[in-house]
């Protein structure tokens, strides 16, 4: 029996404009790739930020070129002529149990850790693994980025519907980010690249978990899942 999810939901694709008018502007808007994070964030914001008190509610992920898969629930809506934008189509997935996709995932994994004095914080999965361990960090970062990397995403299978096959999975793209914030600490984080194939085990869990996105700094870019069949 295949499913389909409830809330409406919509799936698009905006890429940056390069004719001449938009071009002018993109030294402005991302002056490094370095802070594509914090520069994508600002301008999916433009394609969503309708009233001055508007709440995030949608998902995205940029890939090279300057192109931005966008989850959303609403229709995005280019009112400073930035993106070229395709039409929208709705996200309603008819999955049934045992169904298996491909999947693509960039992800801010952390795991919550308390001090000797009771505080508890959010630690980057794989910093937090080479802080355990006594070799090398250069000998160690790849096995640490895969084995918690596999192991975060496996958790958040038991708790989304979805098993994932591990002869399959691939983790790449280790890096961190240092987000400036007016008169506060900046903020840091790291992302994975991870794909592969999964195995759905409750489909409405699953496509709701899509829908609410992966991990920590989804403002930033991070916890949109591209699904497909496999």
């Amino acid at each position: 029996m295949r499913h389909r999810v409830t809330p409406e939901a919509y799936l698009s694709r905006a890429t940056l404009r390069r004719d001449a008018s938009a071009a002018s502007l993109l030294p402005l808007l991302r002056p490094s790739e370095s802070g594509s994070q914090h520069t994508g964030h600002h301008l999916v914001w433009s394609l969503f930020a309708d009233t001055p008190d508007r709440r995030r509610d949608f998902l995205w992920r940029e890939t090279p070129g300057g192109t931005f898969y966008l989850l959303s629930a609403r229709r995005p809506m280019d009112n400073h002529s930035l993106f070229r934008l395709d039409e929208p189509k709705v996200f309603a997935p008819a999955l049934a149990v045992g169904d298996r996709l491909r999947f693509s995932l960039r992800a801010n994994p952390v795991v919550r850790r308390t001090d000797s004095n009771g505080r508890s914080a959010k630690h980057d999965v794989v910093m937090d693994a080479l802080r355990q361990r006594a070799e090398a960090r250069p000998k160690t970062r790849l096995e640490a980025m895969r084995e918690r990397g596999s192991a975060w995403l496996a958790g958040q299978g038991r708790g989304a519907g979805f098993d994932v096959d591990e002869a399959k999975l691939g983790i790449d793209g280790y890096q961190q980010h240092r987000i400036p914030r007016r008169g506060a600490v900046p903020m840091r984080f790291s992302t994975l690249d991870i794909e592969g194939v999964l195995q759905v085990r409750d489909p409405v869990l699953f496509v709701n978990a899509i829908l609410r996105g992966f991990g920590s700094a989804k403002a930033y870019g991070c916890g949109l899942m591209l699904i497909r069949r496999a």
